[in-house]
């Protein structure tokens, strides 16, 4: 009997695995120090002396900062290749924490969320684009699931552990920490061949005009569901940065809110690549807007971390459900996949700009009872217009039928 000539899986699936493998890794860590130093900033910025609308600002310049650099991240990685382009991402989040601990002014903590939020506007938007890229549409809500779910056992571990170091003043840890997490960024980014994206076809000037005219079209479909991500993830911004600040019970309900978002992410990603994401966006929002409401029972925990459970549930399925849309808004093109990439991004970090902003006036002015309530109504307001406006005759369709 001759020996078995079996070397394994061939190369092609050895290199999807090993990018998989890297994704999911550099998904950890950068989401992981994000929340850590999310959660932990504000108790800082106040220990500092800038006071709740400090922290917001700070919050927001990171959020800023990132939407500057998401429209030339396509370019970014075209040049620099996927592996470069992670390591450099992981470089700047990480490198500003080590620099934290020696400074306190708002000048200075403003600069350094300027810097990390560059390297985060990066980081999300190679993390949904590449991901995108490897799985074929039949299975991409499943695999966006998983990367959801990673992004999720993160919040659950940094966000309420960044809490309870604040707590205890230990931030020298929390930044230590965040630094070591962005490492894991440029471990994960090894998984990616060393090559740079591939080059693309001269395009005569009418091609590119029609190029500019579908991913015009594109982003027109796409509106609506980005709209949704983008009031979503406001309510996001409004939890995470103020919900700390205003109850005991804050530890327990962000762990409960991170929880719930696994969960959800895994579970609507096998339901989306089923039924589609439409079906799945209504009830989720839905579910987003009351446990964001629930925000306002500061001084009932029962209530305040049932609710942050309602809304880890379905914010997790919100976006995977708007993240799907939006791909198949754009079509399975390669460049289409980078524009639904960076639009959905800078929905999310547009979001959570606007909501830590906004959140710290209203905070003053009227407290939990104003602030969470009126988050919750702004995304039900918005859910309904998307609702309408997808059933317009002659608006189009943003999603084709799911495959079997």
């Amino acid at each position: 009997m001759s020996a078995s000539t079996d070397t394994g899986p061939p190369p092609s699936v050895r290199r999807r695995r090993a990018a998989t493998a890297g994704s999911l890794i550099a998904a950890f860590g950068g989401f992981a120090g994000f929340n850590l130093t999310l959660s932990a900033m504000p108790a800082y910025a106040v220990r500092c002396g800038i006071g709740p609308s400090g922290a917001g600002t700070l919050t927001a310049t990171l959020m800023a900062a990132t939407l500057v650099v998401q429209p030339f991240t396509p370019w970014l990685f075209a040049r620099l290749g996927r592996r470069h382009s992670l390591a450099l991402s992981g470089a700047l989040l990480g490198l500003p924490c080590l620099a934290l601990p020696a400074v306190s002014t708002l000048p200075a903590l403003t600069g350094l969320a300027a810097v990390r939020g560059l390297g985060f506007g990066m980081f999300v938007v190679a993390g949904v684009t590449f991901t995108a890229e490897l799985f074929p549409p039949a299975r991409r809500g499943r695999a966006i699931g998983w990367y959801g779910a990673v992004v999720g056992v993160a919040g659950v571990l940094g966000a309420p552990l960044g809490i309870a170091l604040a707590r205890r003043g230990a931030y020298a840890l929390v930044f230590a920490l965040a630094a070591g997490t962005a490492a894991l960024i440029l471990s994960g980014s090894l998984g990616f061949p060393r090559t740079g994206a591939a080059e693309r076809p001269a395009r005569t000037r009418s091609g590119r005009g029609k190029a500019r005219r579908g991913t015009g079209r594109s982003v027109r479909l796409m509106a609506g569901p980005l709209l949704v991500e983008a009031a979503s993830t406001a309510a996001y911004g409004v939890v995470f940065t103020f919900l700390p600040l205003t109850t005991p019970a804050a530890p327990g309900a962000l762990l409960a809110a991170q929880a719930a978002t696994v969960l959800s992410r895994l579970g609507a990603g096998w339901l989306i690549d089923r039924y589609g994401g439409r079906p799945i966006l209504v009830p989720a929002g839905l579910a987003t807007a009351l446990g964001t409401a629930a925000g306002a029972a500061s001084h009932t925990p029962v209530l305040l971390v049932g609710g942050a459970a309602l809304f880890g549930a379905g914010f997790g399925a919100v976006q995977s459900a708007t993240l799907v849309l939006a791909l198949r808004a754009a079509g399975d093109r390669p460049e289409g996949l980078g524009v639904a990439g960076v639009a959905w991004n800078i929905a999310f970090d547009g979001g959570t700009g606007i909501g830590s902003l906004a959140g710290g006036p209203v905070l003053l002015l009227g407290g939990p009872p104003t602030l969470f309530p009126a988050t919750a109504a702004l995304l039900a307001v918005v859910l309904i217009l998307d609702l309408r406006t997808a059933f317009l005759p002659h608006h189009g369709n943003t999603e084709a039928p799911p495959d079997d």
